[in-house]
């Protein structure tokens, strides 16, 4: 007998393109970012039936994450992260999901900045 832990799907280094920043100069255009996302998932259903309805699909997660990202203007990346968590959550049903972010033009001479973060659905407006 064999006892599964800790399922869990890795979306990694997503590139998209966003307006992201406080500067004036960060308003004008779009800067690029890198998103990685995890969330937990109970894989037992989609094992057996190797069908796609009985699990999340990443090509839809990555889909909505550029879209939302590309159609905010968000000052901070704190913003994004949280913003984007919540709205992941409740796209998808998910239980919770760890987000970081990554701007890798924030900072000369510098791999850029990054934050991170989980969600995790609580109270009534949980799922």
């Amino acid at each position: 007998m064999w006892r599964f832990e800790e399922e869990t799907v890795y979306i990694e280094n997503l590139r998209l393109e966003c307006i992201i920043g406080v500067h004036p100069e960060e308003r004008e255009r779009a800067q690029p970012l890198s998103i990685s996302l995890s969330f937990p998932l109970d894989f037992k259903r989609a094992a057996a039936t190797e069908s796609l309805s009985e699990t999340v699909d990443y090509s839809a997660v990555a889909s909505s994450t550029r879209e939302f990202a590309s159609q905010g203007r968000f000052q901070l990346l704190e913003t994004l992260a949280r913003k984007l968590g919540v709205h992941l959550c409740q796209r998808f049903a998910l239980p919770s999901i760890h987000i970081t972010i990554r701007k890798p033009q924030a900072i000369a001479d510098s791999g850029g900045a990054a934050v991170s973060l989980t969600v995790r659905g609580v109270g009534e407006d949980a799922r």
